[in-house]
């Protein structure tokens, strides 16, 4: 409570993200950890081909390394483009929503219905509309059966979406192997086999 009064006494707003979204609203998640670990991996790249590899790196060199690929990677430009590509300042809600929004993709895949999983809002209407009492247990009942087999409707088409992913990711990467050749040809008299 302190914090939050320390807060409001000195005009700071506070951002409480959602929780598991940091990955998506957090500005440094989104935006900056990505170069910083870049300019780490160089500095690093660049101490080990300077001491021709035959210095290990020690902890009292770690945060030398480390400051240089900081002061490289979080520049005043790039910390206002973080918060930008965030949509928390200048506040723009649509830069977060154009992430979660179907592409032309999804939407020609064919729907088992007229409506999309999304759509569970015009159902409700259409239940509405069509029913003449709404107030019945018979009505509610109706509209709570819908509701759910339409999330169930749309949970199935994402874990049937994620493992046709995962078969054709899976697919590529199967290599065939070929066997080495291990038994000696009898022409074989000496030497290394390779």
């Amino acid at each position: 409570m302190d914090y939050i009064e320390y807060c409001k006494a000195h005009k700071i707003l506070l951002a409480v993200f959602p929780p598991h979204s940091t990955h998506t609203l957090q500005p440094l998640d989104v935006v900056c950890f990505k170069p910083l670990s870049s300019s780490y991996s160089d500095a690093l790249t660049t101490h080990l081909f300077n001491t021709q590899g035959l210095l290990a790196v020690q902890k009292g060199d770690f945060f030398q390394l480390f400051w240089r690929a900081w002061e490289r990677s979080f520049t005043p430009q790039l910390i206002l483009k973080s918060f930008a590509a965030t949509g928390i300042s200048p506040i723009n809600a649509e830069v977060i929503l154009k992430r979660f929004s179907k592409g032309d993709d999804d939407e020609s895949e064919a729907q088992p219905c007229a409506l999309l999983e999304s759509d569970w809002h015009q159902i409700e209407r259409l239940v509405r509309s069509t029913v003449r009492d709404t107030a019945t247990e018979e009505s509610k009942s109706l509209s709570r059966t819908l509701h759910q087999l339409q999330v169930q409707n749309a949970v199935l088409q994402h874990e049937n979406k994620g493992l046709r992913d995962t078969l054709t990711t899976k697919k590529q990467r199967k290599a065939t192997g070929k066997p080495l050749p291990l038994q000696r040809e009898e022409s074989y008299h000496s030497g290394a086999t390779f």
